[in-house]
């Protein structure tokens, strides 16, 4: 099994999704709903493709590093 499988199988993409989902709880719960919404977001492309959901959330956590 090879890593372009692996990232592109639907178990991976669920487990993507859902450790975004957690952290879209915690930045809400932090007050950040900002961020909680780019999370939910980025759990959706997860859920579809954890590729695109991985750069989604280098993405995101870039954005909160410049904020």
């Amino acid at each position: 099994m090879g890593l372009i499988s692996l990232l592109t199988s639907k178990r991976s993409g669920q487990l993507s999704a859902l450790s975004m989902l957690v952290e879209a709880a915690i930045a809400l719960y932090k007050g950040k709903k900002d961020v909680a919404a780019l999370y939910l977001g980025a759990a959706v492309l997860a859920y579809r493709s954890s590729i695109v959901g991985a750069i989604a959330e280098i993405l995101i956590r870039a954005y909160q590093r410049i904020r």
